[in-house]
């Protein structure tokens, strides 16, 4: 059941609506029971110069409390398959079919096999881990599968539950109102990460879904440019390698660690503005003193003692990219 307090989809609003007239019902009821009784403990209770009695049948009062708990019990029923109808309305109105795949201990979430969503070869399209972006206000099929154990897709504000079971196919739906990023987790325990499999849900208005789109694509592009395995090549070659760390490939201890330097927040050397990306790391492995006088990383050169050329230097970028 998602979140009652903040739905921000229909999906979840709809069952957000059904839980507080249902958990208003259970108030009314419990103050009414427990009001009675307290009331007949009071009144009726044996006490000095009063002895307690005993009342036996009461046509009204039992045909009362078998009426309406029935009434409301078909009541709650009929709301409740009417809300089942709507959850397992997958297909009608969805603007796109994305694959949830669970495995200890990540979701990995393949976009419709689409041109829009395919990648420079034509053949393969965009997947991501951990993160779903979505466009905001249209509905989301979600076909759910597991590699190894019995996962739970929940994202609290915009939906329902569902289990990925190995073996079979499960599906289920969801949609934001308006752009925001949803956090939601696997709920069913699948092994010692469980905690840690976590889901970010991030709804977008067109323009900016678009330039994620486009971003993203780029960044997929990167694993399979012939320009990144060169420069893995010369990374490992140069001098790149003696003084910089990336885990499970260069152990260097004097310049920073590396190993997830395209996902870094903070600023290249600490220079405010120097952001990480593609330009920066072109300007700052070209010539880092220009930048940061003093610093110990010098101008490279080539082994015939000139500077690194343009597309070495751009092959070296293009793979601390990848590093996320």
């Amino acid at each position: 059941m998602p979140w009652p307090v903040d739905p921000q989809g229909p999906l979840a609003r709809s069952i957000a609506d059904l839980y507080w007239l249902m958990f208003g019902a259970a108030v009314v009821v419990l103050a009414i029971v427990v009001g009675a009784l307290v009331v007949a403990g009071i009144r009726f209770r044996e006490r000095p110069g009063h002895q307690a009695r005993q009342y036996h049948g009461n046509n009204l009062l039992e045909l009362i409390w078998t009426v309406v708990p029935t009434l409301m019990v078909i009541s709650f029923s009929v709301l409740s398959f009417q809300r089942l109808t709507l959850v397992n309305d997958v297909d009608s109105g969805a603007a796109m079919t994305i694959q949830a795949v669970g495995q200890q201990w990540v979701w990995n979430f393949q976009y419709p096999s689409e041109s829009k969503y395919a990648l420079s070869d034509g053949k393969t399209y965009l997947s991501q881990q951990a993160e779903l972006h979505i466009p905001a206000g249209q509905k989301i099929k979600i076909e759910l599968s597991s590699k190894d154990v019995i996962h739970s897709f929940y994202v609290p504000k915009l939906g329902g539950q569902k289990d990925a079971v190995p073996g079979r196919a499960t599906e289920m739906w969801i949609q934001a109102d308006r752009p925001g990023t949803y956090a939601g987790q696997c709920i069913e325990f699948c092994g010692t990460g469980h905690a840690d499999m976590l889901i970010t849900v991030v709804a977008q208005n067109p323009a900016d879904y678009d330039a994620w789109l486009a971003t993203a694509l780029k960044d997929a592009n990167r694993f399979s440019d012939p320009a990144v395995a060169k420069g893995k090549e010369f990374f490992t070659t140069l001098a790149c390698a003696g003084c910089h760390t990336i885990q499970g490939l260069t152990g260097g201890k004097i310049g920073p660690d590396l190993t997830h330097i395209a996902s870094q927040k903070t600023p290249i050397a600490g220079i405010a503005g120097l952001d990480v990306n593609e330009a920066n790391l072109i300007k700052w492995i070209s010539n880092a003193p220009s930048l940061k006088p003093g610093v110990v990383m010098p101008v490279f050169s080539n082994k015939a003692g000139g500077p690194l050329d343009d597309a070495t230097i751009n092959s070296i970028v293009q793979f601390l990219l990848t590093l996320k």
